[in-house]
């Protein structure tokens, strides 16, 4: 069923397991979960991953059942480069950036690797980008399209990542960047059953209240009461320290831009605002966003709920406060490219 993931992560946050080591537990089985091609990988390391440019330019495409689904194995030339792909097969399709995909660059005339990306999403938004340096590697990280933390130096050569698993790349950069938004617990308990609501666009109580305050502000007062927050007061995010993000004008290589900071006139620029409301979990919160479009594009009042799913992958729902309707924030951010965004942390209810 559609909603059988979600309805898995409220039983869980609710208590049907036990408390001591939750946590822990959650991480372990996510890492475990993450979709892996060690074994794809290893068959064709020596054929398109070490293999001399000429004979790994000439390679065929190929494909693969593997414990994570069905892999494509390719090459392509691109100027004084090429890339090396291994993507997982989604609704017959086989896009560049999803959960478990790896982009390996190569130089085309002496064959070495200048650069990994290894994509942690399936909206291809979240990203490790890996470039050696010497007997070292730079870790850049991406979640959700904001450089969480760049320039983030392993003592490990790039080769042992690709010739490892998902864990050990976890377990080698666990101690410098947050995985929580990748590999984290479910939760929290009432982000996971407000999202179910507007998942569903069956809305009452306090979602309804939530999705009434996007539209009216004045009104915020009500859904306070409603979640049990009377004396909370609605904070205006007004910084954040993401101030790069990644762009795909390339898809195969990602670069890195900047992005504006907080302005009182404009609020946040919303290719910042994702990283921003996912840093709210642990706050337990949700959000009133306030879209203001760029040029042509319309202004919209949304109501958002972050959470982080089963598998510990994040995960936004969201209601359109005019039209009533759930919305694919994530898809909306992507099409709104230089608008503007508010963003109003209110408390979540407890657990219901």
């Amino acid at each position: 069923m559609k909603y059988k993931g979600l309805a898995v992560l409220v039983c869980v946050v609710l208590g049907s397991i036990p408390l001591v080591g939750v946590e822990a537990q959650a991480t372990a089985a996510s890492v475990k979960a993450f979709p892996d091609y060690l074994s794809v990988r290893s068959e064709f390391l020596s054929a398109v991953i070490t293999a001399a440019p000429s004979n790994a330019l000439n390679f065929k495409t190929a494909y693969r059942d593997s414990p994570a689904g069905r892999i494509r194995i390719s090459v392509e030339r691109e100027g004084p480069s090429f890339y090396v792909l291994f993507q997982r097969e989604q609704n017959g399709s086989y896009p560049v950036g999803s959960r478990g995909n790896i982009v390996i660059k190569r130089d085309a005339v002496k064959g070495y690797i200048t650069r990994v990306v290894w994509f942690l999403s399936d909206d291809g938004k979240s990203f490790l980008s890996l470039t050696p340096n010497n007997e070292r590697t730079v870790v850049d990280y991406v979640v959700a399209g904001s450089v969480s933390r760049g320039g983030y130096s392993v003592a490990r050569l790039i080769y042992y990542f690709i010739t490892n698993t998902f864990g050990y790349l976890y377990d080698a950069t666990r101690s410098g960047i947050d995985w929580s938004p990748i590999i984290g617990s479910p939760g929290p308990s009432a982000a996971a059953a407000l999202a179910a609501e507007f998942i569903s666009g069956h809305l009452s109580g306090v979602s309804d209240e939530l999705v009434k305050t996007a539209g009216d502000f004045s009104v915020i007062g009500r859904y306070l009461e409603a979640a049990g927050k009377t004396g909370a007061i609605p904070e205006e995010l007004t910084s954040t320290p993401y101030l790069k993000a990644a762009s795909f004008s390339n898809p195969l290589d990602p670069s890195f831009i900047p992005i504006q900071a907080w302005s009182e006139t404009h609020g946040l620029p919303i290719e910042s605002a994702a990283l921003s409301m996912l840093a709210g979990i642990e706050a337990e919160s949700a959000y009133i966003a306030l879209l203001s479009g760029a040029g042509s594009q319309p202004s919209i009042k949304l109501a958002v709920v972050p959470y982080i799913e089963v598998s510990g992958a994040y995960a936004f729902a969201a209601i359109d406060a005019m039209t009533r309707q759930p919305v694919d924030f994530r898809a909306l951010i992507a099409a709104m490219p230089g608008a503007n965004i508010r963003l109003f942390r209110v408390p979540l209810p407890p657990v219901r």
